[in-house]
C-alpha cells in the first residue's frame, strides 16, 4: 500500500557517457553543440558537454516506472536547476506528497529529485540538478 510521505528510491545511475548523449542527440536531431562538442561547452564555461534536459526527463520517467509499477504517468513537470555534465553519476529520489482514492482508481502526486553524485572531495556532492512533480494514475 502506498501512502502519503512514502519515499521513492534512492536509485543511483552511472554517469551518462558522451556516446549516450551523442546517440540521444542524433536520434532527436538536436543541433545544439553544447551536447556534442566539449571544446564549445568549455568556451561557454562548462567543464564538459551537458546532458540534455529531455534525456534527464526520460530518466525520471524510467525511475517512476521502476518505483511504481502498474502506475501510469499523467503529468510531469521539471525544473532544471543546474546543468548536468557527463561526468556526474545521478541519484534519483522522490516522495509521495498526495494520494487520492477515486471512484475508478487512485492518483498519486510525487516530488522528484535528481542529484549529482560525485565521491571526489573537490566536487559538489548531492547537488540538486533537477526537481520535479509527477502525477500518476492507477485504475481499479
Amino acid at each position: 500500500m502506498i501512502g502519503l510521505g512514502d519515499e521513492l528510491g534512492p536509485r543511483q545511475r552511472a554517469a551518462v557517457s558522451a556516446a549516450e548523449v551523442a546517440a540521444y542527440v542524433g536520434a532527436g536531431q538536436m543541433r545544439e553543440q553544447l551536447f556534442t562538442d566539449a571544446a564549445y561547452a568549455q568556451r561557454l564555461g562548462f567543464a564538459d558537454i551537458i546532458v540534455p534536459g529531455p534525456m534527464l526527463t526520460a530518466f525520471i520517467e524510467r525511475f517512476l516506472r521502476a518505483e511504481l509499477p502498474g502506475w501510469r504517468l499523467q503529468r510531469l513537470s521539471t525544473t532544471f536547476r543546474v546543468p548536468t555534465p557527463i561526468d556526474r553519476s545521478l541519484v534519483f529520489r522522490g516522495a509521495i506528497t498526495e494520494h487520492h482514492e477515486l471512484a475508478d482508481g487512485e492518483r498519486l502526486v510525487c516530488d522528484i529529485l535528481i542529484e549529482h553524485h560525485d565521491p571526489q572531495p573537490d566536487r559538489t556532492h548531492g547537488e540538486r540538478a533537477v526537481t520535479g512533480t509527477a502525477t500518476l494514475y492507477r485504475p481499479r
